[in-house]
């Protein structure tokens, strides 16, 4: 008596029995991975969203005031064009930077810590408008002086750095800095 018959009928039964099994597997592991729109909402959430663009903004307002700060003292002859354009996208990133820590600040109320975090950098930010402020009214002048247009530029980008480094205490302190892909860049840079 042959065994090839049992051997087919065997190999036909296992090859079920594993189709079985794997048609199954995506139905009940779709069904722990189907979130509702709620869920999916909230995690990561408001306050990890905010940080991310709040990330972004302190970025490119450090790219603006180093970019002003760089075309002013090196430039032969500043366009007052120039200057008025990218000191306006400098005060549209420190104002973003600013909306998303209010809605940081209303997401974490329970937190002190954070609150106080954001604090911290709030104050630094309302020095660093000021400062963006009077930078944009000589950058707005018919012949903008380079020299103070470079010195205030170059005291944004530091008060920038600082602002960037406490950004990055906040994200771990919110846990925002674990979420693959989205981490805070290195304040180092």
């Amino acid at each position: 008596m042959s065994t090839k018959p049992f051997g087919i009928a065997a190999l036909t039964l296992a090859a079920m029995f594993t189709f079985a099994s794997l048609a199954a597997q995506p139905a009940s592991a779709q069904g722990s991975k189907i979130r509702s729109t709620v869920e999916r909402r909230q995690s990561p959430g408001k306050g990890f969203w905010a940080n991310q663009r709040t990330s972004r903004n302190i970025q490119h307002a450090r790219d603006y005031s180093r970019s002003i700060g760089s075309y002013t003292t090196q430039a032969p002859v500043i366009n007052p064009a120039i200057t008025h354009a990218e000191s306006q996208m400098l005060g549209m990133q420190l104002q973003g930077i600013q909306r998303d820590m209010g809605i940081v600040r209303e997401v974490y109320v329970d937190n002190p810590q954070v609150v106080e975090q954001v604090k911290v950098i709030d104050n630094k930010l309302a020095a660093a408008s000021e400062t963006q402020k009077m930078l944009h009214m000589e950058c707005c002048k018919e012949t903008p002086d380079g020299k103070i247009c470079g010195d205030m530029a170059t005291k944004l980008t530091t008060a920038l750095d600082e602002i960037r480094k406490d950004h990055a205490k906040l994200m771990k302190m919110t846990g925002d800095d674990k979420h693959e892909g989205h981490a805070a860049p290195d304040a180092s840079e």
